[in-house]
């Protein structure tokens, strides 16, 4: 008689375990985590400082010109501290845009706006 109670219990935990598996499964089964997408498009706005002085590397007009319109707006400019004080001096037909022609123009870190 004694093995009926031990069976009964033996049933009942094993029963019990295999109840409980299934969430313990799903639980371990769960996705990574996912990267945010990348940014582009309109959507990309440039994160990085300009660079310093000493290791500037002048920016190509199509990287100012981030609406691709063809001109850069002093909004535009105002990423690069040099560009947005010579912008009025770069500004040649006072249109409120430096067209590329313009851009080029202009005085480069090299000669500091001084002409020899």
């Amino acid at each position: 008689m004694s093995r009926k109670p031990r069976t009964a219990l033996s049933l009942s935990i094993a029963l019990s375990a295999l109840l409980a598996l299934p969430p313990a499964i799903a639980q371990s089964a769960a996705p990574p985590p996912r990267d945010p997408p990348p940014t582009t498009g309109s959507d990309a706005t440039r994160t990085t400082a300009p660079p310093t002085a000493s290791s500037r590397i002048t920016p190509t007009f199509a990287e100012f010109d981030v609406d691709s319109d063809g001109k850069i707006s002093k909004a535009e400019a105002a990423v690069d501290g040099e560009l947005t004080r010579d912008f009025a001096k770069r500004d040649q037909d006072m249109d409120g845009a430096l067209s590329e022609a313009e851009y080029h123009a202009g005085p480069t870190p090299r000669d500091d706006g001084k002409r020899k």
